[in-house]
């Protein structure tokens, strides 16, 4: 009898390698000057853009 664990091919399951991220302070905003906040991996002003900025949820 076969062992099913021979007939499977091995997967390449290696992790690929992500870029370093900064950890400086937040850039200032252009228009209010104030320090931006980190919202869906960008900077963004809250307060300039609006307080509904948020990932899609429709």
């Amino acid at each position: 009898m076969h062992d099913q664990d021979e007939d499977e091919p091995e997967l390449d399951i290696e992790l690929p390698v992500f870029p370093v991220v900064s950890s400086g302070p937040p850039p200032e905003c252009s228009f209010c000057g104030d320090p931006m906040s980190l919202i869906d991996g960008d900077w963004s002003c809250p307060d300039c853009n609006g307080e509904l900025i948020g990932p899609e949820t429709g």
